[in-house]
């Protein structure tokens, strides 16, 4: 009798974290108002403002980046760019020098201590009223930072979060990215985004406060501005564009995916030593929902073939055990191949493996510290 009931929690579970979390999102949000619309300020209001850059061995992109944040439509006097370069081995120290006398800065940080702790000493020396975090691969629009630094004119805003389109041959948008960019503008509207992407993303500078080494900035600094009693804004007309890579290594995949899941856990956990983020109801529910159970669904996934096994002498669960036995071969068969037929299905299982081995990993005393971001 138990086994039906394990088939439907863990069934359920799973469409919760997909489908009906932001279906419950879009239904608590009736009747609120978007984020009313923030007139662009004049030039004479812009605020000074740091582009910090985090590079590491970033050679074959960094002068492009620089090129990028150079043509930015921001006054040139109010705009300092520093690339962040920690204990890069190649050229990019020597790249960035090259653009010293048209004002860009580099800090250098030796020996490498991971991004996290790299920005938090690079932002100590920052100058200006806003820090805007940028990756050495993101490019931006024209008018990106205008349109991320405006929020700032409402002094109740502590961050803002733009928009990363991470774009894949012929123009096409990774297609995983758009589904969780509509998470985050449901949950804009509903409360407030959890957390950024390090690829675009402004702070005050007060509010900026040191990490360590383990944690995601562009996950907790938001947070901790909401914590704080600070509004995290989403603008989606502040735009970042990355071009999204897809590896033929699924090793590589596999490991960047686990880092991910881990790295965030280990951010949780630091958050919740250090605040309280689970007694605030709204924030809660978000965390809960788009973190905790994502990480989670492997797990669920698991317990729903277990389940399934125990039911076959019943036809639809038959049915329903043939199913999930033929996605995992499509997806083992994609895995191996690379096929793009079977993408669909080896990105689903090769994410939540990765989030499986995450989560053992972390409950297991494994840490990560530092990271490097893939680049093919």
């Amino acid at each position: 009798m138990i086994a039906p009931i394990l088939f439907i929690v863990f069934a359920g579970a799973v469409l919760y974290a997909y489908a009906l979390y932001p279906l419950a999102l879009a239904l608590l949000s009736l009747g609120k108002k978007p984020p009313a619309p923030v007139a662009d300020p004049a030039d004479e209001a812009l605020p000074a403002v740091t582009l910090l850059v985090a590079a590491l061995d970033e050679e074959a992109i960094i002068a492009e980046k620089i090129e990028n944040s150079l043509r930015l439509d921001y006054p040139r006097g109010k705009l300092r760019v520093v690339v962040v370069s920690d204990g890069s081995t190649d050229r990019t120290d020597e790249i960035v020098r090259r653009y010293e006398p048209r004002g860009v800065t580099l800090f250098r940080v030796e020996p490498r201590e991971g991004k996290s702790l790299a920005r938090n000493r690079a932002a100590e020396a920052a100058t200006g009223d806003v820090l805007v975090m940028s990756d050495a691969n993101a490019m931006y629009e024209p008018d990106a930072i205008r349109k991320l630094v405006r929020h700032f004119a409402d002094p109740s805003i502590g961050a803002v979060c733009g928009e990363l389109r991470l774009m894949r041959e012929r123009g096409r948008e990774n297609l995983y990215w758009r589904y969780e960019k509509w998470i985050k503008r449901l949950e804009n509207r509903f409360h407030s985004i959890i957390g950024a992407n390090g690829s675009i993303y402004a702070i005050r500078r007060s509010l900026y406060t040191p990490l360590p080494a383990e944690v995601d900035d562009d996950f907790l600094e938001p947070l901790r501005a909401s914590l704080g009693g600070h509004g995290v804004r989403y603008d989606p007309e502040a735009v970042s564009v990355e071009r999204d890579i897809e590896s033929r290594n699924v090793v590589r995949e596999f490991s960047a995916k686990r880092r991910t899941v881990l790295r965030g856990i280990q951010s949780l956990h630091y958050l919740s030593k250090v605040a309280r983020p689970f007694r605030r109801p709204a924030l809660a529910f978000e965390l809960v929902s788009h973190k905790i159970f994502k990480w989670l669904v492997p797990f669920f996934l698991v317990g729903i073939l277990a389940a399934n096994a125990f039911l076959l002498d019943r036809p639809v669960f038959v049915a329903a055990f043939a199913i999930q036995l033929f996605l995992y071969g499509w997806a083992i068969a994609g895995i191996a191949t690379g096929r793009r037929i079977f993408y669909i299905p080896a990105f689903f299982v090769l994410t939540n493996a990765a989030a499986f081995s995450g989560v053992i990993a972390f409950l297991a005393g494994r840490r990560n510290r530092t990271w490097r971001k893939q680049r093919a």
